[in-house]
């Protein structure tokens, strides 16, 4: 096996130089000036960029259609490419641009850099406010304005006179997310720097904010000004008000709540966990074996916040939880085994096509990924827990902690608590994401080559794991930085030892 892993390696690497090593294009151009948000691009070299991106789309994704036909992606690029009419700015482009990202429906296919969300980084234009969506109604939760007479905890009821579910319809359809899942989207848009930069490019840039909130405790309707901020002072303001929501803690964990053992993984991430110290395999078996020494009976394990990492970390967390082989993957994916839309990256021509040894033609015409551990029959991995596994997902538990949900979902090995995941059931895309850098404006977008296929079946193609009990935390939990989610977990698994 080891060859193996090692072959697939090395295709990783080609890959990852590939998403960090963008093509040299006009953003390092622009970066050269001070960027002005002003600056008009040209007509024909914004329709320029835009058949770029879908070129790039359509040759490279590898499963551009797997949520909407072809007949109806069509008509978003159609419809996208005859509003670019005229010479715009950046940030008009945008507004155009990122819709048709999000109409893929792949929360990893993303627009990831632009010099207009450079520039507004240090700009005064960051909403000043934290708000959390709770049981669909906006809350307002953190203060980092000036104004220290604001009381959190009451609705959030308009910005700038517009009412806040038409803001959010305005934003949500701009912000990737797998399959049909929402979860994920409402769970981008609580922080302050991401929905600003969208509030910015779909409303303009804006440095002052008339907010309309109720009182938490009378349910007086409240009018105050407020500038915006910078994203650092975001951050401080953060820090020094909220000292408790703002502590870091171990990626990785395992302790007893109530007499109820909790194992939390917050990442699987390689160079993360190595960078706080883990040794992930080590750490699974030991945490596994104490739990066989104790004669557990039950298990949580939190994987909220988890946005995936490595394929082999969730494969070997599913495979302390099986005493019976098992497929992980039923197929991974690729369109072609040479893409001319390499022209847009920093990819070198002689790379442009992979070998058979990396991939092999299918019955279908498609390219089969091989070399891949988590292909194949998988083996359970000792110690193995046989007791009851509640498991805690929400809208950023995504890409490789989808995974391995999905397989503990299928094979029954655990129940679950908390909201919709945010990857969907069957799989994602993903594996191989290349950078691509559109030549007029620099824009910057990832686009992921490998459709994965997990080996379960009996869901809606288009949602994520619906959770067996939803819980999510009231707005006095969030003020008091309380974990109520865990709370729930932790009493029913004491009532169902």
């Amino acid at each position: 096996m080891r060859h193996v892993v090692k072959r697939f390696v090395s295709i990783l690497i080609l890959v990852f130089v590939s998403s960090v090593l963008w093509a040299s294009g006009g953003m390092d151009t622009v970066r050269d000036q001070e960027y002005d948000p002003e600056r008009l691009f040209p007509c024909a070299g914004l329709k320029e960029d835009f058949a770029a991106l879908r070129f790039s789309l359509e040759e490279g994704h590898g499963a551009l259609y797997r949520y909407s036909t072809k007949q109806e992606m069509d008509d978003v690029f159609e419809t996208a490419a005859r509003k670019i009419n005229r010479d715009m700015t950046e940030r008009e482009f945008l507004r155009i641009l990122l819709p048709v990202v999000a109409a893929v429906n792949c929360g990893h296919t993303s627009v990831q850099k632009t010099g207009f969300y450079d520039w507004l980084e240090n700009q005064p234009v960051t909403f000043p406010l934290g708000f959390r969506y709770i049981s669909g109604t906006p809350y307002l939760v953190r203060n980092y304005s000036d104004r220290e007479d604001i009381v959190p905890g009451g609705e959030l009821v308009s910005i700038n006179g517009m009412p806040m579910n038409q803001i959010i319809s305005d934003i949500l359809p701009a912000i990737p997310s797998d399959a049909h899942i929402e979860t994920s989207k409402f769970q981008s848009i609580t922080s302050s720097v991401r929905f600003s930069q969208l509030y910015n490019v779909i409303y303009g840039v804006t440095r002052n904010y008339e907010v309309k909130y109720k009182h938490p405790k009378t349910g007086e309707i409240l009018t105050v000004s407020l500038k915006g901020k910078n994203q650092a002072e975001i951050q401080e303001r953060y820090e020094q008000r909220y000292p408790e929501s703002a502590k870091t803690f171990p990626v990785i964990s395992f302790r007893e709540v109530e007499g109820v053992p909790v194992l939390t993984i917050r990442s699987f991430g390689s160079m993360t966990l190595k960078r706080e110290g883990f040794n992930y395999s080590k750490f699974l078996r030991e945490t596994f074996q104490a739990l066989e020494d104790r004669s557990a009976e039950v298990l949580i394990i939190d994987l909220r916040e988890n946005r995936g990492g490595n394929d082999a970390f969730g494969k070997l967390l599913f495979a302390h939880l099986t005493d019976k082989e098992f497929l992980y993957y039923a197929a991974l994916e690729i369109k072609n085994n040479t893409f001319d839309f390499f022209k847009y990256t920093s990819i070198p021509k002689n790379r442009w096509t992979f070998s058979e040894k990396q991939a092999r033609k299918n019955e279908r015409g498609w390219y089969d990924v091989l070399g891949h551990p988590n292909l194949g029959i998988q083996k359970p991995i000792p110690p193995v827990f046989k007791g009851k596994v509640y498991v805690l997902i929400n809208g950023r538990s995504f890409s490789a902690t989808g995974e391995t949900t999905s397989l503990m979902h299928y094979h029954k090995k655990a129940v679950f608590i908390g909201e919709e995941c945010g990857s969907g059931y069957y799989g994602n895309t993903s594996g191989f994401m290349v950078g691509v850098e559109l030549p007029q404006t620099g824009i910057r977008m990832g686009v992921p080559l490998v459709r994965y296929t997990m080996a379960v079946d009996g869901y809606p193609k288009d949602r994520g794991i619906i959770p067996d009990y939803p819980c999510e935390p009231g707005v006095e939990d969030v003020l008091a930085n309380r974990d109520a989610v865990l709370e729930y977990a932790v009493g029913l698994a004491r009532k169902n030892r």
